[in-house]
């Protein structure tokens, strides 16, 4: 039953009259990853850890009866993944201790105990006829690690490990991409039969040269899993980051439903664009249990999304540009302004360069990753917009079971950039975004942690606390838990009680911002920006996504909080206010303050600016 919905994609779809065996075999893939997934039991609840000892030894208490989503107890990607998986009982637990000396060893022995093994450091799966999806490879080193011993646990793959291959900001020379393609394949090669993915857990750079591409550089993902004459043997996805983060992306990918989407198109309907845009879908993802989004994106419709933030599953997003800038159908923005998710997203972004840089947060891509972004096919070089594979062809091939980062890519013999070339695909390979049947897994109750804290039962606690001690410090800490826990209307009146008693201050509102956002609260929002000593970047842009709903007294912060990496967009929010309530020469003012220290794009937009006032 589970497959008989992709069936009927094919009545509403047009498909290629002859599907290449590329295309089976990763349908193949798909429903091998579909069966394991709805083979293991999956808890209603989340478990939160302080360090990665703990985290280990949570995964080591999965098995083929019962598994969870374990994630680092954080302020930003825990609570992400909370709002959107809605779990019946949040756990906390008290660290473990020291780490085990051997991580290697150990680590093996995590993913053998989630398949029922005990003891053993090399999981043979070719016992009970459990054959592994794919292959996991990482370095002991790197903190991407995390996430490695997940997917592997997760999804029963098996573990290996690796030298280190080099820092996100040195391309791979020919001579090192030789070597690790052979390195890759040898993995595959001796990891049992039927293998077709490699995901790949550590940091390296996104380009690569390689002798046989067309042009150099290449996407690095893009030639790990194809052979020395460029053929390709298996798909790649890509994990890098910190701990919090990758045990973020490993959760996302293995245990969250994605039923929403949205699609956000800038190119017009003609020409060489008409292909990119949004074709039947509105007609054809209601039938699978999609519900889609649309938006033709202009600079005002933008604006209009970014309020509140985007709370969608899967995210097509169209428009041309480079690392530093994009373009809306009617003018360019700068990554600040792209859209805050709520929940966590996954993301095919048809813009050239986006993944030059992905690891730097104040690139396009870079923007993208640290807004909650798991799952990310991109181009890290000048592409040519034929590189790219049509969302509408990208929804064929998922409502096929075929998994997303494959779905993205060009099939061997679909022309010129089905060769190594400049797409690169970030998070797992093995993760579905197909119909309800798919990707909506039984839940089982939460289990009993006497060991652990109930997030829940200590909220109580702590809402009693603010009514017995009310002050900043107890109405912050309660906003903590309710807004960890998802309740984010629960932490909007705790805030307005905290405003009402007149104790409210920095700390609880700080805590409750993220909330006052998301709940599209805006004027509580301000006054808890007001009270703020040194807002962060990701407070800035919550203020700068309600700029259009906040009034004209509120111009003095948004002019003492304009981000200067790319202040010419910030300006051109408010510029005209400025200038009617104080004068073009205020805001020549502003523009020559920033210009001094301005480069590239940022430097040529505030010139044209200043012509635009009188200077």
């Amino acid at each position: 039953m589970i497959f008989q919905t992709t069936i009927l994609f094919a009545f509403f779809v047009q498909t290629p009259t002859s599907v290449g065996l590329e295309f089976q075999k990763a349908v193949e893939i798909g429903k091998r990853v579909a069966m394991v997934q709805h083979s293991l039991p999956l808890v209603n609840q989340v478990v939160l850890v302080p360090d990665e000892a703990t985290y280990l030894d949570e995964l080591s208490k999965w098995s083929p009866q019962a598994r969870w989503p374990v994630l680092f107890d954080d302020d930003k990607f825990a609570p992400m993944f909370i709002r959107k998986f809605k779990p019946q009982q949040v756990w906390r637990r008290m660290s473990v201790g020291k780490p085990a000396e051997d991580f290697e060893t150990y680590s093996q022995t995590v993913v053998a105990k989630a398949w029922g093994r005990t003891a053993s450091t090399n999981v043979d799966f070719t016992d009970e006829n459990v054959q592994p999806l794919g292959v996991v490879v990482t370095n002991k080193n790197d903190s991407a690690r995390v996430a490695a011993v997940a997917l592997a646990a997760g999804r029963g793959q098996t573990l290996h490990f690796v030298q280190d291959w080099g820092d996100a900001n040195t391309q791979w020379s020919e001579q090192q991409t030789e070597q690790r393609m052979f390195e890759a394949a040898r993995i595959l090669r001796g990891s049992g039969k039927n293998i077709s993915t490699i995901t790949l857990c550590m940091q390296m750079s996104p380009l690569a040269h390689f002798s046989l591409a067309k042009e150099n550089p290449v996407a690095t993902t893009d030639l790990i899993g194809r052979d020395q004459h460029g053929n390709r043997f298996a798909w790649c996805g890509w994990i890098f980051g910190s701990k919090k983060q990758t045990a973020y992306m490993a959760a996302c990918s293995l245990f969250l439903p994605r039923h929403n989407y949205w699609f956000c198109n800038t190119y017009p309907d003609s020409g060489a664009w008409q292909p990119f845009g949004i074709g039947n879908m509105e007609e054809v993802l209601p039938r699978f249990g999609i519900t889609l989004t649309t938006t033709n994106c202009s600079l005002d419709s933008l604006y209009e999304v970014n309020v509140g933030g985007v709370t969608s599953d899967v995210v097509f997003f169209t428009s041309k540009g480079n690392q530093d800038f994009l373009e809306l159908s009617d003018t360019k923005i700068a990554p600040t302004w792209l859209p805050i998710l709520n929940t966590p997203a996954v993301l095919q972004f048809i813009h050239s360069w986006s993944l030059k840089k992905p690891t730097n947060r104040t690139t396009v891509g870079g923007t993208w990753l640290d807004r909650g972004v798991y799952a990310y096919a991109g181009s890290s070089h000048e592409p040519m917009l034929q590189a790219f594979v049509p969302p509408m062809e990208v929804m064929r091939r998922t409502m096929s079971l075929v998994p997303f980062l494959p779905a993205s890519r060009w099939f061997t013999g679909q022309g010129a950039y089905s060769r190594p070339w400049r797409m690169n695909t970030i998070g797992d390979p093995l993760m579905l975004c197909g119909t309800n049947p798919v990707t909506n897994r039984k839940r089982v109750e939460a289990i009993n942690r006497e060991e652990c804290t109930n997030l829940l039962q200590e909220a109580k606690v702590l809402l009693q606390q603010t009514k017995e001690i009310p002050s900043d410090e107890s109405f912050a800490q309660a906003i903590e838990q309710v807004t960890l826990l998802g309740r984010d209307t629960v932490a909007v009146k705790l805030w307005q009680v905290a405003v009402q008693n007149k104790v409210a201050g920095a700390r609880a509102a700080k805590a409750s911002l993220p909330a006052l956002f998301r709940t599209n609260a805006s004027r509580d929002f301000f006054m808890a920006f007001t009270m703020l000593t040194k807002p962060n970047r990701y407070e800035q842009d919550m203020l700068w996504h309600l700029v259009t709903v906040l009034p004209d007294s509120t111009l003095p912060i948004l002019i003492d909080n304009i981000r200067s990496v790319y202040a010419c967009d910030d300006l051109r929010a408010i510029g005209s206010r400025i200038a009617k309530s104080r004068g073009n020469n205020a805001v020549l003012t502003i523009i020559n303050n920033f210009l001094s220290k301005a480069i590239g794009r940022n430097e040529r937009e505030l010139k044209r600016m200043r012509k635009k006032y009188g200077g």
